[in-house]
């Protein structure tokens, strides 16, 4: 499935193509995300009963970011520091982590109404927002121990390799020759066989139960 609508209609198809495929009939369901803020209202709304993972590399990237606020001139710090707080999410010692980035924020001290983004006052303060509304999708010792997956490069590449069709150089779609080509290319990719019956202009016949 590929889309290039707005995120509500997004999550209503994820929906959909997750029932398609057998979700109630899943021993386990997992759902990996890298904390953006679109995410979070659809997927409480489709999926909000399963357990849902915060990525650990974007997690990790957020951490490399609070390490480079806090020295910004002095890499070995900036290595330490990234170590450190790096070390103890991968360990799930999140209570930890979260004193620590709260303490090293109130050192650094509030935001002020004119900082910008790139500030360290705001990425420290922005950055002990994210890892309190995530805290309990960071348990990796626990999903490690399950044999789950905690990053989302499969899917990110799986997107890319949509995205390429349509986002190459010298290229440029009305919305609707891109969501003709998303779909077709949606179909070619999948491995149910879903393109041959698409060109032959019959639905796929299912086996019965």
């Amino acid at each position: 499935m590929a889309e290039a609508a707005e995120a509500a209609v997004f999550g209503v198809l994820a929906r959909l193509e997750a029932e398609k495929r057998g979700i109630r009939q899943a021993v386990e369901v997992i759902g990996i995300h890298d904390g953006g803020n679109w995410i979070d209202p659809l997927w409480e709304e489709h999926f909000g009963c399963h357990v849902r993972i915060l990525d650990y590399y974007h997690a990790a990237e957020h951490l490399n970011d609070v390490a480079k606020a806090v020295h910004a001139s002095d890499p070995q710090a900036v290595k330490r520091l990234a170590d450190e707080l790096v070390g103890l999410l991968w360990e799930g010692k999140t209570d930890l982590l979260l004193g620590r980035l709260r303490e090293l924020s109130a050192q650094a001290g509030p935001p002020r109404e004119n900082d910008l983004p790139s500030h360290p006052r705001k990425i420290l303060a922005n950055n002990v927002v994210y890892f309190e509304k995530h805290q309990g999708q960071m348990d990796y010792p626990a999903y490690r121990a399950r044999g789950w997956p905690i990053g989302s490069g499969i899917t990110e590449s799986g997107v890319k390799v949509f995205g390429k069709r349509v986002k190459g150089t010298e290229q440029f779609w009305s919305v609707e020759g891109a969501e003709a080509i998303l779909a077709l290319r949606s179909k070619w990719l999948s491995e149910d066989e879903e393109s041959q019956h698409y060109w032959l202009g019959v639905p796929p016949v299912k086996a019965a139960a």
